[in-house]
């Protein structure tokens, strides 16, 4: 175990929601053990797994407290409500399965948190750097730093680095009600907005978490996870959509949109991406210029190789 920090008066929970994490749920807890600052109290939410997983967690050693809950498979927005609710810290630091911290993770998260308080800052939520490690070998650095309030930069984006860098007061989201468990896609941007709607987002600046992405993802299967990104782009419209002006509402609606469309032109799934544009054209005409008008390169592209291909059909007949 590596030298320990002094410890803060504040507790940490922090909630794994887990489903077939068997590979990596003991690196997993294992990054934990090794925390300069220990977590109080660690939460594995088993979200229906077929695999050996929660087994792994019961086996594993910890050098802290450890709870396994288990449910029927409802989603990370359920199982991380799930864990909330059993947890009594004041804060909740967020952690997915195949996710790692590194050693100091917590313990700058903590400092930053006090000093912030010292100066009468109402934060709800610090995150961290994030190294992003695809399972093709790919790797991104998520680095966007934030100094305050928020609220409005999670129109275009979702500016936490990741929802395993988050470190959240509970009374905070409890206060929300927790993570919208109807949306199965995006529920953690959704939740960050809310946050960021009354308090106030800070980062250490330091990378302090290994992120993992494997082929389960958006970007593997976006047909699996579009329907689920409409339901987003509806329930935060049908919260917030007052509040924003009409060309903040098209950028909201086109970004999201936009992030699907790429996926699909990359797969080569071209009625997919005619699908898509029209949806984006029915919201509005400057989609047609919209992020420098990149999605009308796609979608032309995806109607000439479909025409290609009904032609070659026609002419083999």
């Amino acid at each position: 175990m590596p030298n320990q920090a002094p410890r803060s008066a504040d507790s940490v929970c922090v909630v794994i929601p887990m489903y077939n994490g068997a590979d990596s749920i003991e690196q997993t807890l294992t990054s934990l053990a090794r925390q300069t600052r220990l977590p109080d109290h660690v939460i594995v939410i088993d979200d229906g797994s077929t695999d050996d997983g929660p087994q792994r967690v019961r086996d594993f050693v910890a050098p802290f407290r450890l709870t396994l809950l288990q449910q029927a498979n409802e989603g990370q927005a359920s199982a991380r409500n799930h864990g909330m609710r059993h947890s009594a810290e004041t804060f909740v630091a967020m952690l997915d399965a195949d996710d790692q911290w590194h050693p100091r993770k917590l313990e700058l998260q903590l400092a930053l948190y006090d000093e912030l308080t010292r100066q009468g800052r109402p934060v709800g939520l610090i995150d961290c750097y994030a190294q992003v490690n695809y399972s093709d070998g790919r790797r991104q650095l998520d680095d966007r730093l934030k100094h305050g309030r928020h609220f409005y930069d999670f129109i275009h984006a979702n500016v936490v680095n990741g929802v395993s860098t988050a470190l959240v007061k509970r009374d905070v989201i409890m206060q929300l009600g927790g993570f919208d468990a109807s949306l199965r896609y995006s529920e953690d941007r959704f939740m960050w907005t809310r946050i960021a709607e009354h308090w106030e987002i800070h980062t250490v600046p330091e990378v302090l978490l290994e992120r993992t992405v494997n082929g389960g993802n958006m970007t593997a299967n976006p047909k699996k996870y579009y329907q689920n990104k409409i339901r987003f782009i509806e329930v935060y419209l049908a919260r917030y959509g007052a509040q924003l002006t009409r060309q903040q509402r098209i950028d909201f609606e086109l970004g999201n949109h936009t992030d699907f469309l790429e996926a699909f032109s990359r797969r080569g799934e071209h009625d997919q991406v005619i699908g898509v544009y029209r949806r984006m054209l029915d919201c509005s005409w400057q989609t047609l210029f919209f992020a420098n008008g990149k999605p009308t390169l796609r979608y032309l592209y995806a109607l000439a190789r479909n025409l290609r291909k009904a032609t070659a059909s026609t002419t083999a007949h």
